[in-house]
């Protein structure tokens, strides 16, 4: 595996960029976790919305491509999300 700082750091400018083009909203990343390179090439971002830390969210990247595999958020924001 690459630098695995290198991959945190490019893969939360993704995750950032991914929540305001999709859910015109500001977030942030409080903890990483590689998926067992058996499985998958991704990692998972979680934290929250920015000053609101009850609304929790999660990504998952995939750190060969840097594209976004999945989202997890709350209902409020995925009722805000950008078509």
């Amino acid at each position: 595996m690459p630098n695995q700082d290198k991959i945190i750091e490019e893969a939360t400018q993704v995750g950032h960029q991914y929540f305001i083009d999709h859910y015109n909203t500001e977030v942030e990343f409080t903890d990483h976790k590689f998926m067992p390179k058996d499985l998958s090439h991704n990692i998972s971002l979680s934290g929250h919305v920015k000053n609101n830390k009850e609304t929790e969210i999660t990504i998952l990247i995939d750190y060969d491509t840097f594209e976004v595999q999945t989202a997890v958020v709350p209902k409020e924001l995925l009722d805000q999300k950008i078509k």
